[in-house]
C-alpha cells in the first residue's frame, strides 16, 4: 500500500542529486566490470597506442578503476545518508565529486587512453555528472545547505 505522506520540501529537491549519484555509481560499476572481462583487449589497444608504454605498467594502471570504484562506492551511500542530514561538508563533497569527476573523465576522453566504446561510456558518465553538477547547484539544493548565521544581539 504506497504511503500517503507528502515528501519533504528537502526530499523533492534531493531526489534528482542522489538518483544521478547513484546513477553515476551504477555506470561505475558496469565498466569496472567491463574493464575486468575485456583487460586484455583494453590493454592491446593501449599498447598500440601508446608507444613506449610497457604492457604491465598499462594493466597496473587500469586496474585504478575498479578499485576506486568499490572505495567511492561505500562513500556514496554515505554520502547520500548525510545530504538528507542538511551537512554543508556533503554538499561539498557532492560538488567535489560532480566537478572532479567531470574534468578526469573530459580528459580521458579527449586523451583517447582507452577504446573507443569505452570513450562513449565516460562520455555518458561525464554527461551524468554535469546534470548533477546542475542539480547540486540549483537554488532549492543550496538553499538546503545554506551558512545559518545568527544574528548578532544589539
Amino acid at each position: 500500500m504506497p504511503s500517503s505522506v507528502a515528501p519533504t520540501r528537502a526530499e523533492t529537491a534531493l531526489r534528482p542529486v542522489i538518483r544521478l549519484l547513484y546513477l553515476n555509481l551504477a555506470i561505475s560499476v558496469v565498466f569496472a566490470a567491463l574493464t575486468f572481462l575485456f583487460e586484455d583487449s583494453i590493454l592491446d589497444y593501449q599498447v598500440a597506442t601508446q608507444p613506449g608504454a610497457t604492457r604491465q605498467a598499462l594493466a597496473d594502471v587500469l586496474w585504478i578503476r575498479p578499485v576506486s570504484v568499490l572505495v567511492v562506492g561505500i562513500l556514496y551511500f554515505g554520502i547520500a545518508k548525510r545530504l538528507h542530514l542538511g551537512r554543508r561538508r556533503t554538499y561539498a563533497r557532492v560538488l567535489i565529486i560532480a566537478i572532479l569527476g567531470f574534468a578526469g573523465l573530459v580528459f580521458l576522453v579527449v586523451s583517447a587512453q582507452f577504446p573507443l566504446w569505452m570513450r562513449i561510456g565516460q562520455v555518458a558518465q561525464a554527461a551524468v555528472l554535469l546534470a548533477l553538477l546542475f542539480f547540486v547547484t540549483r537554488p532549492q539544493v543550496r538553499a538546503l545547505f545554506a551558512k545559518h548565521t545568527a544574528k548578532s544581539a544589539r
